[in-house]
């Protein structure tokens, strides 16, 4: 899938074959919109990469930035209204208007900086690229100017020249949450949310974090594994497969896996440093293996500083032998804060009967975990399985 996960290897592969391309980055957003905050696209004279929501829309973005493509150097800031009416009060659940930054990348500019963004996914490691949207009154870098911003040495990017240690200190923050969004840095060098862009004379800059790679992990390679790989890869995941039977873990079976893993469920998961970004899904093809799955899972998040902890993980069976191993894992020690945050039984009820209709169902839990942070609980400490509001995984 060409999502933004893949979008900074994809910048890397284009300006290593010499080709300039165009970043549009929705920057800000009122009302309903078809994609959210730091969602974006490249540009070639190829065609595109990525979407910000299709439509009439996208393709006056596109067009525009085709404009851009052919200029040496720029960066303009446009406005799409899907609303039909730029002049209403309210802005309806049909549409709204997104700001999209548009920037022109070249090859002997920002390749390094480019290949900083896709390593640092890579390796998981947290860091933003700063965008100078509105270079303000006093400043002398120009609109587009780009720097990437390393909470372990924040005062490298030259955009933030006079920002205090507290500022900086906020910065670190949102991006080690991983929330992209425009800020306003004053005289005094302090930061704050800017909503509207243009509306003063300090610099405006867009924080957009490298999350890492989200990876879907699958423990099990059995009927219900295979077309949850397909559906994970189309949504962008890294794909990991896990089952200790080579005839069932290999290419063949699963073309669509980034990875497959042919070992002892608690070894191949050790290996793999569970961290925020990681999904695992337990459908082995037995209750001892989803176990065995789920308590190593947790054993890896309790060793891990709170910061690093969040790992989705989620275990299909029946709700009888769910609360029985969640009773299980509480008596043994677990931490029941860890234990509060394990899904299961898996996957919204559709009425899914079929392996192809059980893998929709748990995407559709996994997506919503993933944007809305809205779940069905039906762990022990929550009762009757009311909904849950937990922060988005993105």
């Amino acid at each position: 899938m060409a999502g933004s996960d893949h979008i900074w290897s994809e910048a890397v592969r284009t300006l290593e074959r010499q080709q300039p391309f165009v970043l549009a980055t929705v920057v800000n957003v009122r009302g309903s919109t078809p994609r959210e905050v730091g969602a974006k696209m490249i540009v070639r004279n190829d065609g595109q990469f990525g979407t910000i929501g299709g439509g009439c829309g996208e393709a006056e973005v596109f067009r525009k930035a085709r404009l851009l493509l052919n200029e040496s150097s720029g960066a303009r800031l446009t406005e799409v209204d899907l609303t039909g009416d730029f002049d209403q009060q309210e802005i309806g659940s049909c549409g709204g208007v997104m700001d999209v930054f548009i920037d022109r990348w070249s090859p002997q500019k920002d390749l390094a900086i480019a290949r900083h963004l896709a390593d640092s996914m890579e390796r998981n490691r947290a860091t933003a690229l700063l965008t100078l949207v509105e270079p303000g009154a006093r400043s002398e870098a120009q609109r587009g100017a780009k720097f990437v911003f390393d909470p372990a040495d924040p005062h490298s990017s030259g955009v933030l020249v006079g920002l205090s240690n507290q500022a900086l200190a906020k910065l670190s923050e949102r991006v080690a949450d991983a929330l992209p969004g425009l800020i306003e840095i004053d005289e005094n060098g302090e930061v704050h949310p800017a909503v509207r862009i243009g509306s003063s004379t300090t610099r405006c800059v867009f924080i957009d974090p490298v999350t890492g790679a989200q990876r879907l992990i699958i423990a099990g390679a059995g009927h219900i594994a295979v077309p949850l790989a397909t559906l994970g890869s189309l949504m962008g995941f890294h794909v990991t497969v896990i089952d200790d039977r080579a005839a069932f873990a290999n290419p063949q079976r699963f073309p669509c896996a980034d990875k497959i893993i042919v070992s002892r469920f608690d070894a191949a998961l050790e290996s793999l440093q569970l961290d925020r970004h990681c999904y695992v899904i337990s459908v082995t093809r037995g209750h001892s293996f989803d176990e065995l799955v789920v308590r190593t899972a947790l054993r890896q998040q309790s060793r891990l500083p709170a910061e690093r902890r969040g790992c989705f993980i989620g275990m299909i069976g029946s709700r009888r032998r769910v609360r029985a191993l969640l009773k299980q894992l509480e008596e043994d020690g677990f931490d029941p804060a860890l234990l509060d945050e394990i899904h299961a039984p898996l996957g919204l009820d559709l009425g899914a009967e079929t392996p192809e209709e059980i893998a929709v169902s748990i995407m559709a839990e996994i997506i919503r975990e993933r944007r809305t942070g809205i779940r069905d609980d039906f762990s022990l400490g929550v009762k009757n399985g009311r909904l849950r509001k937990s922060p988005p995984r993105e």
